[in-house]
């Protein structure tokens, strides 16, 4: 059995439970299969609607771990009782992968998966290698924005980012978290005519592909941005998160947003106007030379490479 472990959490929002439901999905012909979530009502009804048997957690240190193969983590943080977890897999042979969160990996497993140092495992949806090998065209000037922050940002800051990008005369979508209320999507529509929200059966890379520039925070966002060839503004919202900006800004992917204190209309235009379209076309350019959306593969390998049972491609 392949048991993977994520939880839904304000940083990340579904993200990192989304990945690994997917990635449960691809392995469920082949063998057994399990999620493990911390208790979360958001959490819990997302689960519900997928392909996968999962389990609501209140302390993962005490989950028996009889008749596991592998333990696959994919969270944000790693808490003492993850860290216990972790620890007694590999104590009892059982064989452990780490996804590392942006800021590296806190513990030692057999094999550790970082994005960000190694983006070529980057593990999107097979909907965004479709996007990325389709062709698209630059607008000569930015019109449309995805916003895509995960659900660490407070409603009232996310209306003021709205509220600038609307001033600025530019289309918006945004990735919801699962803690943006619906009255709260109601009153963005209803005070900023035109902004749009992404659907639950919409596709992620869609909404990148679509957009002429992302508002993202510079972790796992990068990378979806840059698969899709969509250059980026980064927007740092927790420590550390600066440096990974600036390797993004180095490889030639995007720029750096103004910081949440300094957003406004007078910022936002200075950090856009720079990015004109053949500018945003070599940025797009790179990131697909970057991210090509095989890491899925590619991480597929490696759990073979372990001695874990055949999966379908």
């Amino acid at each position: 059995m392949v048991i993977f472990r994520a939880d839904a959490t304000v940083r990340s929002g579904l993200s990192r439970l989304r990945r690994c439901a997917y990635l449960a999905s691809q392995l469920r012909s082949t063998g057994d299969v399990l999620l493990l979530s911390r208790e979360d009502k958001g959490a819990a009804k997302f689960l519900a609607g997928q392909k996968a048997p999962f389990r609501m957690l209140k302390d993962p240190a005490a989950f028996e771990l009889a008749g596991a193969g592998t333990l696959l983590l994919d969270l944000d943080s790693y808490s003492q009782a993850d860290a216990a977890l972790l620890e007694r897999a590999r104590n009892g042979g059982v064989r452990t992968v780490l996804i590392a969160p942006p800021n590296g990996a806190p513990a030692a497993a057999d094999r550790t998966v970082d994005p960000a140092r190694e983006p070529q495992l980057a593990l999107l949806h097979h909907k965004f290698r479709h996007f990325h090998q389709a062709r698209r065209r630059y607008r000569r000037a930015v019109r449309h924005v995805f916003v895509s922050l995960g659900d660490a940002l407070p409603y009232r800051e996310l209306r003021a980012i709205v509220d600038v990008l609307h001033r600025l005369g530019l289309r918006v979508k945004v990735e919801p978290g699962p803690g943006l209320k619906k009255a709260d999507r109601r009153n963005l529509a209803r005070i900023y005519p035109g902004v749009r929200f992404r659907g639950r059966s919409e596709s992620a890379a869609r909404s990148y592909f679509e957009a002429d520039l992302a508002l993202v925070r510079p972790g796992d966002e990068a990378l979806e941005a840059a698969c899709a060839g969509t250059p980026a503004l980064y927007l740092s919202l927790e420590k550390g998160e600066d440096g990974l900006a600036e390797s993004w800004i180095a490889r030639g992917l995007g720029a750096k947003s103004p910081g949440l204190a300094d957003f406004s209309v007078q910022s936002v235009r200075a950090a856009i106007e720079p990015l004109d379209q053949a500018t945003r076309e070599r940025m797009g350019s790179a990131g697909r030379a970057l991210v090509d959306g095989l890491g899925v593969q590619r991480l597929h390998a490696i759990l073979r490479e372990q001695g874990i049972v055949e999966i379908r491609r």
